[in-house]
């Protein structure tokens, strides 16, 4: 080999960076629970389960992006601008999945996950809340979901993990699409373990890892199969489907508890009860101005 070559150490500068940007808050943010200067947000009622990053992660994410909320608070920046912007990074990040560029490509899926927090926050903040910017921001994330999910497909194209790839594209939208569904009939906290955000963090996660160990195990052959990422899919895949079922049959029994209602009651259920009430000033609730707000609010 040349001295030249890449070598799998050449991947530790960008692993340990990662490492270091969350640890390092992290150590300090939890110093300063234990000192009374920061608090956990409450957690939420069980509903159909607890989700994989509870309250402690919440609280010091939202506490890590305090100075980016500052600083998007001072610009010009719109919050419908931030989640268009926000699809942009969604297909950098397909892209960069696609063609194999898994380090490029955790950067980008958390650079994206944190746009998506911080639109909200600046909604909230300018009071720029809209019922159409939580129609836009939802219908973005189900696109940006579509796309890094995609990405996968196509890496993994011919493989095992191109169908766990699948399976994880479409029960991420009927995770989604329960809890929304659910809560237009009136059915709040079906939840589950694994919301939009915990699975950007574990595909994140894991993209992060891969290519030092992928290298490590493979070499720098042409197309590394990268065994951190497909098995995070993998449990993704297992995870999805739990939170699905769960979403489905707790959702399902709380329908089931209430009284008989006839056919025209049964009809009105069907349309969404803010649909033509919201009032001119209506707060959009995807908005948290607090993570105690964010753990309400997340698909």
């Amino acid at each position: 080999m040349s001295p030249a070559s890449p070598t799998p150490a050449s991947d530790l500068p960008y692993l340990f960076g990662f490492i270091a940007f969350f640890t390092v808050p992290l150590a300090v943010y939890l110093l300063l629970l234990w000192r009374g200067s920061a608090k956990v947000p409450p957690s939420k009622p069980k509903g159909a389960g607890y989700r994989l990053f509870g309250p402690l992660f919440v609280g010091y994410y939202y506490w890590m992006l305090g100075p980016l909320f500052r600083l998007a608070l001072r610009s010009r920046l719109t919050p419908n601008q931030v989640t268009i912007f926000t699809l942009v990074v969604a297909i950098a990040t397909a892209l960069a999945i696609a063609s194999g560029h898994f380090a490029l490509a955790s950067a980008l899926l958390i650079a994206g996950g944190t746009l998506d927090v911080v639109d909200g926050q600046l909604a909230r903040a300018k009071k720029m809340a809209s019922p159409r910017g939580a129609f836009l921001d939802s219908t973005v994330d189900r696109i940006c979901d579509g796309l890094v999910f995609s990405g996968c497909v196509v890496y993994y194209a011919g493989t095992p993990i191109m169908f766990v790839s699948l399976a994880v594209l479409v029960l991420s939208f009927t995770v989604s699409y329960a809890r929304s569904r659910a809560e237009t009939l009136g059915v709040v906290g079906s939840e589950g373990l694994m919301q939009r955000a915990d699975r950007l963090a574990v595909l994140g996660i894991a993209l992060a890892f891969s290519s030092f160990f992928g290298h490590r195990a493979e070499g720098f052959v042409p197309h590394p199969v990268y065994a951190v990422t497909a098995g995070s899919l993998c449990i993704l895949a297992v995870l999805n489907a739990v939170t699905a079922f769960t979403r489905i049959v707790w959702t399902m029994n709380q329908l089931g508890a209430r009284s008989p209602v006839g056919p025209a009651q049964a009809l009105s259920d069907r349309q969404p009860a803010n649909m033509v009430r919201l009032p001119a000033n209506h707060s959009d609730a995807r908005f948290a101005s607090s993570p105690e707000r964010a753990l309400r609010v997340e698909r």
